[in-house]
C-alpha cells in the first residue's frame, strides 16, 4: 500500500472513531441515573482536556511540566473575575480573555523555560507554579485566598445571539464541554499533523539534529508551550463554569501530579490516551474515597502497577495486541 493512501485509510479510520465516540458521548447523559454522574462526566471532559494540553507538551516535544495545573487555575480565576466584575452575561467573551491573558502570562515564563531543557525546564515549571499558587493564596482581596473566589454568576450559554440555555444547569453545561472539548481536540489533531506537529516531534526525538537542520528550536518549543497553555486555559474556563467557584487547591503541588498520572496512565503521544487517563484515575479517586480516607495511598499503589505493567498506558495496549495477534 503507498505510503499516502495508508495514511488517508488511518486518518479516515480516526475520524470514524472521533464521530463514534462524539455520538457516545452525546448519548450518555440519557444512560446515567442520576446528576451525580453527569457531573463527573463533566469533570472527566475538563481533566482529559487539561491532560492532553500536557501531553501536547510531554509526548509531543518533550517537555516535562510539573505543575500544568497552575494554567488551568490561572484561566479560572480570570473567567471568574472577568464575569464578576467585567462582563456578567459574555460567556464566549470571558473565554477568549481568560485564554489571551494566560497565553499572556504564560509567554515569558516559557521564553525563560525554552532556554534550558530535561529536569531544569521540570525544575523552572515547578517554581513558577510555586508561585502562581503563592498568589492565589495569598492575594486575599482578587481571589479570595484559602476561600477561593466565590459569588460567580451564572450567564446563560448563547450562540450567534440565540440563548440557549443557563450555564448553571448540569445538562447544558455537560454539553457545553462536550462541544467545546471535541472543536479543542480536532484543533489539536490538525495542529500536530501540521508541519508544526512535525518539527516538534522532531525536536522530542533529537533537539541537537534538530538544530542543524536549521530548525529555531527554541522557537518551537516556545510555540509548543504556548499551544499547552492555551488549552489548559481553556479547561480553566470550564472548570470555573462548571463548578461555579476555584480555590488555590486547584494549583497545587499534587493536583499537578495528578495530571501527570493521568497522562501517564492514558499514553503519553496519544491524544485520546489523556481522556481515558483521567477517566482511570477520577472513577479510582471517586470510589475509593468513598471507602476511605486514606485514599490517596490506594490511588498511589494502582497507579505505580498500572505503570510498571502498562509504561505506555492505555494507548500502548493497541500495540501490544497487535504484536501477540502477529507472535
Amino acid at each position: 500500500m503507498a505510503p499516502a493512501a495508508g495514511a488517508r485509510k488511518h486518518n479516515i479510520k480516526e475520524a470514524l472513531l472521533f464521530l463514534a465516540a462524539l455520538g457516545f458521548m452525546m448519548a450518555l447523559p440519557m444512560w446515567l441515573p442520576n446528576r451525580f454522574y453527569i457531573r463527573l462526566v463533566n469533570e472527566i471532559m475538563i481533566y482529559g482536556l487539561l491532560a492532553m494540553s500536557l501531553d501536547v507538551l510531554l509526548g509531543y516535544t518533550g517537555l516535562l511540566s510539573f505543575m500544568h495545573t497552575s494554567y488551568l487555575g490561572i484561566g479560572a480565576y480570570i473567567t471568574g473575575l472577568f464575569l464578576m466584575h467585567v462582563a456578567p452575561g459574555s460567556l464566549w467573551l470571558a473565554i477568549l480573555v481568560a485564554v489571551a491573558a494566560t497565553m499572556l502570562v504564560a509567554w515569558p515564563v516559557g521564553w525563560v523555560q525554552v532556554r534550558t531543557g530535561g529536569l531544569p525546564f521540570a525544575l523552572l515549571t515547578l517554581a513558577f507554579g510555586m508561585m502562581y499558587f503563592t498568589v492565589a493564596w495569598k492575594w486575599y482581596s482578587l481571589t479570595g485566598g484559602d476561600d477561593g473566589l466565590m459569588g460567580m454568576p451564572r450567564p446563560d450559554i448563547t450562540f450567534f445571539g440565540l440563548t440557549l440555555a443557563s450555564s448553571g444547569d448540569s445538562h447544558a453545561m455537560y454539553y457545553f464541554t462536550l462541544i467545546v472539548v471535541a472543536v479543542c481536540l480536532l484543533l489539536t489533531w490538525r495542529v500536530i499533523h501540521s508541519p508544526l506537529g512535525a518539527v516538534l516531534e522532531a525536536i522530542r526525538e533529537n533537539e541537537e539534529r534538530a538544530a542543524f537542520i536549521g530548525y529555531d528550536v527554541r522557537r518551537y518549543k516556545l510555540l509548543g508551550w504556548m499551544i499547552a497553555c492555551g488549552l489548559a486555559a481553556v479547561s480553566g474556563s470550564l472548570f470555573i463554569l462548571y463548578k461555579g467557584y476555584v480555590g488555590p487547591a486547584t494549583m497545587d503541588a499534587f493536583a499537578g501530579a495528578a495530571v501527570l498520572m493521568m497522562v501517564l496512565l492514558g499514553g503519553m503521544g496519544s491524544l485520546w490516551g489523556p481522556f481515558v487517563g483521567a477517566a482511570i484515575f477520577i472513577f479510582m479517586q471517586d470510589y475509593i474515597s468513598t471507602m476511605t480516607e486514606n485514599w490517596e495511598i490506594f490511588v498511589g499503589a494502582v497507579v505505580i502497577l498500572l505503570v510498571l505493567f502498562m509504561p505506555k498506558g492505555v494507548a500502548g495496549l493497541g500495540g501490544l495486541l497487535s504484536r501477540g495477534q502477529k507472535a
